[in-house]
């Protein structure tokens, strides 16, 4: 398990994800139909355990304040959630 400062990801032990919490900046890998990119932003949560979609078993996982990393079996990193200071991404196509 893994939290960040409103949300808290598990990690099961055939590797999937599930998350609970604020949602608001998409820190629980929740889809972002309806989400706000730019203030004000509208409070977003889940009260209950969701799964994350991942494309391969997850085998680490951390959290930020706003956002939430992932390793997966092949060593490839996932990430999601509030990226302004490019913590996900240091292209500007995803902040």
């Amino acid at each position: 398990m893994a939290s960040g400062a409103d949300h808290f990801i598990a990690l099961t032990h055939d590797g999937k994800v599930y998350a609970m919490g604020d949602d608001t900046f998409g820190q629980c890998g929740q889809t972002s139909e309806g989400r706000s990119t730019t203030a004000p932003f509208f409070e977003k949560r889940y009260g209950k355990p969701v799964q994350v979609e991942l494309p391969e078993k997850i085998t680490k996982v951390v959290c930020g304040y706003r956002h939430t990393l992932a390793i997966g079996e092949s060593g490839k990193l996932y990430g999601w959630g509030y990226n302004n200071q490019q913590q996900l991404s240091h292209s500007d196509e995803y902040a």
